[in-house]
């Protein structure tokens, strides 16, 4: 199973700013990229990606959304972070799977 990410800004810059600082390194996207997505192996990975969105968002003005299932994205905010993160951590990592 995986999760996909979709990051948007209305603004130039703000995505590239943000990944090369998520990753530490040149994220090798255009300045100009108003909307970055990427479908996470991993949902564990997925949530150190969404937990960055949110811990930073007064620094960069990003739109957050996460697909778990195909075709429907779930808005991600300051408000339901911790309770799709429990969901996920549910869903992915319960006992017995």
């Amino acid at each position: 199973m995986s999760v996909m990410v979709n990051l948007k800004s209305t603004n130039e810059g703000i995505l590239k700013n943000f990944l090369d600082s998520f990753f530490e390194k040149d994220s090798k996207i255009d300045n100009d990229v108003i909307e970055w997505i990427n479908t996470y192996k991993e949902p564990l990975q997925a949530i150190d990606m969404i937990t960055a969105v949110i811990d930073n968002i007064e620094k960069y003005d990003i739109q957050l959304m996460i697909c778990m299932d195909r075709d429907y994205f779930v808005d991600v905010d300051q408000n339901n972070v911790n309770n799709i993160i429990k969901f996920m951590l549910y869903r992915f990592y319960k006992q017995g799977k």
